[in-house]
């Protein structure tokens, strides 16, 4: 496995989407991490997820087969403990979900994935409690551990015990417990995480960042530093989440103090929505739009992006949930018919909505990139 670490994680909201990711890092000879979640892709034997009717297994096949050059790493975003809905909708134990989430891992690491990350901030019913989810953390982190050595993987981890906020962590209380979950795994002779997860400011609601990043600049980068430092302290990386809907202006207020990599999902899938819906109307396509938006209004994946007392209306609440619905057979009929219009007036469906979305991810590597000089942003 290469020592050079990816800064960016690009959440796999659909096949253009990947298909995306792993041009932009051929273009820019950049490593790149896919970041699925357990919603997104999941091994058959734990009811799959929404993204392309892909396993655990048939994506890594999909994207080694188009990845020569190893620059993907295959990320497990959000692995643990009733990360799968059907834990919770199941009611799941303790004993129970921390079974499926080992399954689940074991899945990862046979497929060959890279990077773990061990996430034990829910509970059944809630958040959970942070000695709870430590102990969880520090088990599966074991666990997942001697698999990766039972089945001669190299595998990274990544760590993170908090429900995402949009605040940023109490840097004193954070110092405590990353050096608790550092000296556990020492004292079990467990390797050190690649990345710790804290919070930075940043949390997606809706199409927009709605964390303290925008809101107290100044006082989120000077907090974020000293959690980078503690990461640095114990050997690994500050890694922050929902980075979605930010300029390069504010990402770079994050990574010039110390982030050393960020993950954006959601905005993808928004993006490639917002393109298919901008060529239905160039195509005059009326009717095929409003099933579309039926097909994804109705699948209410967006409950859980909205914002309390919201005034969405129904068609941005479709926009949000688009991404959801694009493995389902009722829209890959439609597509078919779409593609086939599309087709005959001069237009490749699928490369416009990939452009559109390349275009989204090169903007995330942009900003994270070094800058070694005046004007140079370190990427084609």
């Amino acid at each position: 496995m290469s020592n050079i670490v990816p800064r960016l994680g690009i959440g796999p909201m659909s096949r253009n989407a990947v298909d995306a990711a792993i041009a932009l890092a051929y273009d820019s000879g950049e490593r790149i991490m896919l970041i699925p979640s357990r919603r997104q892709v999941e091994s058959t034997e734990l009811g799959g997820g929404y993204v392309e009717g892909w396993s655990t297994e048939t994506f890594a096949e999909y994207v080694r087969t188009r990845d020569p050059e190893h620059r993907i790493w295959l990320c497990r975003d959000h692995g643990g403990p009733w990360q799968h809905p059907a834990e919770r909708a199941g009611g799941y134990t303790e004993e129970q979900a921390m079974a499926a989430s080992l399954a689940s891992f074991r899945a990862d690491i046979e497929a060959g994935f890279d990077l773990l990350h061990i996430d034990t901030c829910m509970d059944l019913d809630g958040t959970a409690p942070i000695d709870r989810a430590i102990d969880r953390l520090i088990r599966l982190y074991g666990e997942c551990h001697e698999l990766a050595l039972a089945s001669g993987r190299s595998v990274r981890f990544e760590v993170g015990f908090e429900d995402q906020g949009t605040d940023t962590n109490d840097p004193v209380e954070f110092r405590a417990q990353v050096t608790e979950v550092r000296d556990r795994l020492r004292a079990d002779g467990l390797p050190t995480p690649t990345f710790v997860v804290a919070q930075t400011g940043t949390k997606v609601v809706e199409t927009g960042n709605s964390g303290a990043l925008l809101t107290a600049p100044s006082a989120v980068g000077h907090v974020v530093e000293l959690l980078a430092d503690t990461c640095a302290e114990v050997g690994s990386a500050l890694k922050a989440h929902n980075m979605d809907y930010l300029d390069t202006e504010s990402v770079r207020r994050l990574t010039a103090r110390g982030v050393a990599a960020i993950n954006v999902a959601p905005e993808f899938g928004v993006v490639e929505t917002r393109a298919l819906l901008d060529l239905l109307d160039r195509l005059g396509l009326a009717i095929e739009k409003a099933e579309f938006l039926r097909l994804a209004h109705d699948s209410g994946a967006w409950r859980k992006w909205l914002r309390p007392g919201t005034t969405t209306t129904d068609a941005q609440r479709a926009v949000i949930a688009g991404h959801y619905v694009y493995g389902t057979p009722a829209f890959l009929d439609l597509k078919v018919a779409v593609a086939t219009t599309a087709r005959h007036r001069g237009v490749d469906l699928d490369a416009v909505l990939r452009d559109a979305v390349y275009q989204s991810q090169r903007h995330y590597l942009r900003a994270t990139a070094p800058l070694v000089a005046a004007g140079n942003e370190g990427i084609a």
